[in-house]
């Protein structure tokens, strides 16, 4: 956890930077006086621990960030974009050196008043490749895809607009020929928000913005789903997205039969479906329990994806808490292991996934059930490379692992020298286990508990030599959190 101004922040990506690794993010002040303009723009550098070496903000004053992300060839070089309360965004070509100083921070101009989304493809022989959704007064048949090609100083070079192509575009892919796999979804009805109105659908376009070919998922396909997300796997093309059920924009089992995941494998010379599964499946309305794949990551051989994951452990089926699900699969689609985090909030939110030497790094936020408190909410995950940031989390599957274990058990004192207590005042819990790793991830000590609330219990450190430990504890709610503690004589 993080607290960088002292308002709420949210972590949107890694960067890599000559300097080491970079967090792109946003600050919320929700104390202004006008909410439409409570947004700051910042970058923050990280030392080898993952610590805060320097932060600096490059913009404020706007209501939401569309984009971050580095210019290929070029690592000091990026893409941002910025929404007003319009739903207009603004993007900006921007220089930062090592030491996070900022220069020719130079607006792109666009060929239409640019909504919602704009989404630029890396560095292609010196272009920028920008694909972008505009619409006005939230009517679906004023939705126009737009193409357009920069040099990478932002100066356009061409530029095409698709008055009849009523397409969301939320990402794009490069193929093995040089052209590209745009996906996202398309409208039918008038309205943005309707329900039933936009399902998925993807293209294949060539670099000067000719259309090769494009599907329609809609209704009675066997590969269905509400939106899509496209990734270069090795040279193949891939597609993830999910089937939410509604009642009216609350995602909740209720009126279809099922949600669920899926990804699929496709011909990009074609479009046509070579493979599809499903995954995450829920049917059992009560439990209100869906989950929303969100990217899909090619690393090492294998697929990775990250996934809201909805579940009601309430009375009430529309109450639902938020998890961030991590899931490996290989390249025929296969399921290897998922991983569930969750922060003691209600909502836990993961934007971008980074794979690094050791394992990976996950930006995200959480917030409390008003979202009005200002609160420092911003993470940033480091697991290892099987999705653990607690030694034996994939020892059992469904395992929850808390990334912020000082709102669940107190470790004192600390340093300790012959003891330590182990205590937890909060009324959700109970402490079933109890273990002592040293840092390589072996297991020193285990016993079993029923810590009761309020209640202390006691490990013995006399047996322990000098130096840095991890205590991890196991809930009743089937939860795993890991504190560090020092044992020092």
């Amino acid at each position: 956890m993080f607290d960088i101004y002292g308002h709420w922040e949210s972590f949107t990506n890694v960067v890599t930077m000559d300097s080491g690794l970079v967090l792109a993010g946003i600050s919320r002040n929700f104390f202004v006086a006008d909410s439409s303009r409570f947004n700051s723009l910042f970058l923050t550098s990280l030392n080898k621990n993952f610590s805060i070496i320097k932060e600096t903000k490059i913009a404020k004053n706007f209501q939401n960030l569309s984009t971050f992300i580095p210019i290929n060839g070029f690592k000091n070089k990026f893409v941002y974009g910025l929404i007003d309360t319009n739903q207009n965004v603004k993007y900006f070509i921007i220089n930062v050196s090592n030491e996070l100083n900022f220069s020719d921070n130079k607006p792109i101009k666009f060929l239409d008043k640019t909504s919602l989304t704009c989404f630029p493809i890396n560095n292609l022989n010196n272009k920028l490749y920008f694909w972008a959704s505009d619409y006005t007064n939230n009517v679906a048949s004023k939705l126009k895809l737009s193409m357009q090609c920069m040099d990478t100083n932002g100066n356009l070079l061409w530029g095409k607009i698709f008055q009849n192509k009523r397409c969301y575009t939320i990402n794009a892919a490069q193929t093995k020929d040089g052209n590209f796999i745009l996906a996202g979804l398309k409208y039918y009805g008038e309205s943005l928000g309707a329900q039933d109105s936009a399902f998925a659908w993807y293209a294949k376009v060539d670099t000067l913005g000719n259309i090769l070919w494009e599907k329609d998922l809609i209704r009675g396909s066997p590969f269905l789903c509400d939106d899509l997300w496209a990734s270069n796997a090795n040279g193949d093309i891939y597609l993830s997205g999910s089937l939410l059920a509604f009642q009216g924009n609350t995602p909740i089992d209720l009126h279809r039969d099922s949600s669920y995941c899926t990804i699929a494998k496709i011909d990009d010379k074609t479009g046509n479906i070579i493979w599809h599964k499903q995954y995450f499946t829920e049917r059992q309305k009560i439990q209100g329990l869906l989950s929303i794949i969100k990217t899909l990551n090619y690393f090492n051989g294998n697929l990775y994806t990250l996934v809201d994951h909805f579940v009601s452990e309430r009375e009430n089926p529309n109450d639902l808490s938020r998890y961030v699900m991590f899931a490996k699969f290989d390249l025929q689609g296969n399921l290897i292991w998922k991983r569930l985090f969750s922060n003691w909030y209600l909502s836990n939110r993961a934007y971008s996934l980074t794979p690094i030497d050791d394992g990976f790094l996950i930006c995200g936020d959480s917030k409390d059930s008003t979202h009005a408190k200002g609160d420092s909410d911003a993470w940033l995950i480091k697991t290892d490379s099987n999705g653990c940031i607690i030694p034996n989390c994939n020892a059992k599957d469904g395992i929850v692992q808390i990334i912020n274990p000082e709102k669940v058990f107190t470790v004192y004192p600390n340093p300790a020298q012959n003891e330590i207590n182990v205590s937890t005042e909060n009324l959700d819990i109970k402490i079933e286990s109890l273990a002592v790793y040293n840092l390589q991830g072996q297991v020193l000590k285990f016993r079993q508990a029923q810590l009761p609330e309020k209640e202390i219990t006691k490990i013995n450190t006399e047996d322990l030599a000098n130096g840095n430990y991890l205590l991890i504890i196991t809930t009743n709610k089937q939860q795993m959190a890991g504190k560090k503690f020092v044992v020092e004589r």
